[in-house]
């Protein structure tokens, strides 16, 4: 399913690593981190109604899976500082969330096991992508980024030095979120 998913978005993309420039990481790393942010907060929304329904501690998901959500979303924030999308990027975003939201909201209420095995898998495919970008970045070609300071937000966000952070501790830092949510979810 995941290979089904990422192979469509890739095709659509025209992704191609080898051939990004920082705009392109950048498009695709915000609309990616759009549509991330989406199961942390179901899951979470899920798990707190049926707490309430049940009358049960739920013993700790429903903060995990709303911080999940939230760490997407200062990913998001934190590309967003460099690059604000136009019109037909946010009309796609729009509708990737509004399609995926549906999707994984059932989905969650049907198999809510399989779902967050799903976004574990979903997160080890960002894992990987950042891993590219970081090769890129190691191979000089996305020289804006080699040496690039870090954004404010980075900065302020993941408490990097504000006199030696660059973009690639960026990177690194938002691909050890995905590897923790790539982890939590398979636990859970």
């Amino acid at each position: 399913m995941i290979r089904t998913v990422r192979g469509s978005f890739d095709m659509i993309t025209r992704y191609n690593p080898n051939k990004m420039d920082e705009r392109a990481w950048l498009n695709r790393m915000v609309f990616l981190e759009t549509v991330a942010g989406v199961p942390g907060m179901i899951g979470g929304m899920a798990r707190h109604l049926r707490s309430l329904r049940t009358l049960e501690n739920d013993h700790g998901w429903i903060h995990h899976l709303l911080q999940e959500a939230e760490n997407e979303r200062m990913h998001l924030f934190i590309f967003l500082s460099m690059r604000n999308p136009g019109v037909f990027m946010r009309l796609c975003i729009a509708g990737a969330q509004a399609v995926f939201f549906n999707m994984y909201f059932f989905m969650y209420l049907l198999a809510p096991k399989f779902s967050h095995r799903f976004v574990g898998y979903l997160e080890e495919e960002a894992v990987h992508t950042y891993s590219l970008c970081l090769k890129a970045i190691d191979e000089d070609k996305l020289p804006l980024w080699s040496n690039m300071k870090a954004p404010a937000e980075a900065i302020d966000y993941y408490g990097l030095d504000p006199e030696t952070a660059t973009m690639r501790d960026v990177i690194l830092s938002v691909r050890a979120d995905e590897a923790v949510h790539r982890s939590i979810n398979h636990h859970f």
